[in-house]
């Protein structure tokens, strides 16, 4: 079962840094080995911040991280987090699974006909700025109650509102989602849901999963990325609804 379960860390973190979305196969495959759905979403978060720490070191080799957004995106993953886990204690993620698999489709769609959107950088107006980072803001509760699908948001929302490429979006949440996860991983923690075992080999395999998904999204490049965060959320989105 741990071979398995670094497997499942190993693809999941390749898919975070790449496209973000690696909650997507993570969680639903640790509820497949036997974990309860609540205590797959913990520790699939304690895993998480393993892929977090190796994607973010080469992001920062390669200068893709938009460090003026680093602080705030990080102040508004951290309460997000406290808020949105603090909901997972309390209710079934699985409501939310048709209304996300919707909203992913609607993104997609945009995503196809904005064609150069995430694949040029743009200077965005100010109230544009701050009407993306209040939906981060929401996407950050979304996320640390529940997790799958938000990758695909982010992007979507940083690309559109504050005009960053696909890689600058992965690279510059990588530091936000980690304060997100480590937040979330203490409520968790505190309530006793996280399966540490299950949870330190998910993080190994997602922290060499997660350098191996950044290297290969810096040498394949924003258009590539793109194209496989497309395909993606159209099986995610079926995934979500069916």
């Amino acid at each position: 079962m741990l071979l398995l379960v670094f497997l499942v860390g190993l693809v999941t973190g390749f898919f975070d840094a790449t496209i973000g979305a690696g909650g997507l196969i993570a969680v639903p495959s640790l509820i497949f080995l036997g974990l309860p759905p609540q205590v797959a979403i913990a520790t699939d978060r304690f895993g998480t911040f393993g892929g977090s720490l190796t994607a973010t070191y080469k992001f920062w080799k390669a200068k893709k991280i938009v460090w003026k957004y680093v602080l705030v995106l990080a102040s508004l993953s951290l309460i997000g987090s406290v808020i949105g886990a603090n909901i997972l204690i309390k209710t079934n993620p699985a409501i939310l699974q048709k209304v996300i698999g919707i909203l992913l489709l609607v993104l997609l769609a945009i995503l196809l006909l904005k064609r150069d959107l995430g694949i040029n950088r743009k200077n965005k107006r100010r109230p544009q700025q701050i009407i993306g980072l209040v939906c981060y803001f929401f996407i950050a509760i979304f996320g640390g109650f529940f997790g799958q699908g938000s990758g695909p948001l982010i992007i979507f929302v940083l690309s559109s509102f504050l005009g960053l490429t696909v890689i600058e979006v992965l690279a510059t949440n990588e530091i936000p989602w980690s304060v997100l996860s480590i937040a979330s991983v203490i409520i968790f923690g505190l309530h006793h849901i996280i399966y540490y075992k299950t949870g330190t080999v998910l993080l190994v395999g997602m922290a060499i999963g997660g350098y191996i998904g950044a290297n290969t999204a810096l040498r394949k490049g924003d258009i590539w990325v793109k194209r496989l965060f497309a395909t993606f959320v159209v099986v995610a989105s079926f995934k979500l609804l069916f």
